[in-house]
């Protein structure tokens, strides 16, 4: 009898979903699930129940591996599991590795700001760290727990999300070092544990530093099928950097241009930058860290727009897909010499839009001078970060929006000629790629010879049947 078809998943916990993908040995997708992130929102705070969270990573690792058996009409193995997600937001455990607080979200705007910038200093953290000293990163958060609840210093480990996710899966407690460039925990030069952090919050709250694709140990629970159980796990890094991984971006000079609710422009390098380098990036709110490729680093940019688009397209009562791809084609027939002059939504929000549609402006004009702005602000930063690392040499987009003709039309007059991804979850994708490598069924990125390793599995081994 033949062994069952080996499967490798990507888990992606996402700000809005927890998505989860099975990809065969041919790099095809097999099936996909997901459910929503278990956030509780309350007057603008975001917090989220660690052992929930564990539970909504479990359920969609085990409904998409019955999902795949089903498809592939039969039993199925799963040979590896890679999670991916935000580095920011996590879990401050105890030494038995027991949560000590709900999980606070990235874009929680509670944090000790004032603390950390006045006994590690503004300029220090942000040429050390590679990130703005503001809420998100997740030191200013640390401190401003240990502050306001007493129980949070007896924690010893801080892990952030997909970290979790992994220790819920039955894996290991690591910290990897595109997620650990996320906290403000972590020298990103030096790739060891910021000692300014370190005397701040009493401690080393990172575990072991691994690079995405270490194994971590193999999934264990009674909540997975028997398909899952022994599948070795990884943390499979920064949801941008993993999608950039599977797209080939994540190789020198290359960007991925991620359109989803938020913008995302991922720039990979080869070695560090210059720390006068990162503080001048960090202060433009553009962040520098370790890759998910070793010895490399990125250089992420983030923006709105996405979230800005899905706000207009209401307005202007586009408010399906269909609607929303007519008022793209009307878009695209307009001379772009007839178009307003500026819609200012980076500083005034939806307002000047408002006005327009009460003057009686067509919505195919607005929508496209939308378009237009919008996408100069991404060129704009793009600019930016060129003065730092150089002009990019490739330029691979993807996500819900670069499937709208007018968004991705003016994308390619800003920046020439681009590379459209199929992907529709490049992030599990990534994740998935990472696991295939924990599992020792591909090679590792930076020991591949081939411009561009991604989804296609280029070096696939024979291993137990895969």
């Amino acid at each position: 009898m033949s062994a069952p078809p080996s499967l490798l998943l990507g888990v992606d916990v996402g700000t809005a979903r927890v998505k989860a993908v099975a990809f065969d040995h041919r790099g095809s997708e097999v099936a996909h699930v997901e459910r929503p992130t278990p956030w509780a929102r309350h007057d603008g705070t975001f917090e989220m129940d660690p052992e929930e969270l564990a539970m909504v990573v479990r359920a969609v690792v085990a409904e998409v591996s019955d999902a795949a058996a089903r498809d592939q009409r039969g039993g199925v193995r799963v040979t590896g599991i890679g999670v991916t997600g935000m580095g920011e937001s996590g879990v401050l455990a105890d030494r038995a590795g027991a949560p000590l607080h709900r999980i606070v979200g990235w874009h929680d705007p509670r944090g000790d700001v004032d603390t950390v910038g006045r006994e590690i200093g503004v300029e220090v953290f942000e040429r050390t760290v590679g990130m703005r000293l503001d809420a998100q990163p997740s030191l200013p958060k640390i401190v401003w727990l240990q502050r306001t609840d007493p129980a949070v210093a007896r924690a010893t480990h801080f892990l952030s999300v997909p970290e979790w996710a992994v220790v819920a899966l039955g894996g290991a407690p690591v910290s990897e070092l595109s997620l650990a460039s996320r906290t403000g925990l972590l020298d990103i030069g030096t790739g060891t544990p910021l000692e300014g952090a370190v005397a701040l919050v009493g401690g080393n709250l990172l575990s072991e530093l691994v690079v995405a694709g270490t194994p971590a140990g193999t999934a264990r629970h009674d909540a997975l099928p028997a398909s899952v159980d022994g599948a070795i796990l990884t943390v499979a890094g920064h949801d941008h950097q993993a999608a950039a991984l599977a797209v080939g971006a994540a190789r020198p000079n290359a960007l991925f241009n991620s359109l989803g609710s938020a913008e995302s422009l991922a720039r990979c390098v080869e070695g560090s930058l210059d720390p006068a380098a990162v503080g001048r990036l960090a202060a433009q709110a553009t962040t520098v860290g370790r890759g998910v490729v070793e010895g490399r680093f990125a250089v992420l940019g983030g923006l709105r727009t996405g979230l800005q688009l899905e706000e207009v397209a209401e307005l202007l009562g586009a408010r399906d897909r269909t609607s929303r791809l007519q008022l793209s084609g009307d878009a695209l027939r307009l001379d772009p010499a007839d178009l307003p002059r500026e819609t200012v939504l980076h500083s005034e929000g939806t307002g000047r839009v408002r006005k327009l549609i009460a003057e009686g402006v067509s919505k195919a004009s607005i929508w496209a001078a939308v378009v237009r702005d919008l996408m100069t602000l991404s060129t704009e930063m793009l600019a930016r970060m060129a003065l730092e690392v150089g002009p990019h040499e490739h330029v691979t987009v993807g996500g819900g929006w670069a499937r709208n003709p007018s968004v991705i039309a003016e994308k390619r007059r800003q920046l020439g000629s681009i590379t459209v991804t199929a992907l529709r979850e490049a992030g599990a994708a990534g994740a998935a790629l990472l696991a295939g490598v924990a599992a020792e069924v591909l090679e590792r990125p930076e020991s591949d010879p081939s411009p561009i390793w991604n989804i296609r599995f280029p070096v696939l081994r024979e291993k137990e049947g895969l």
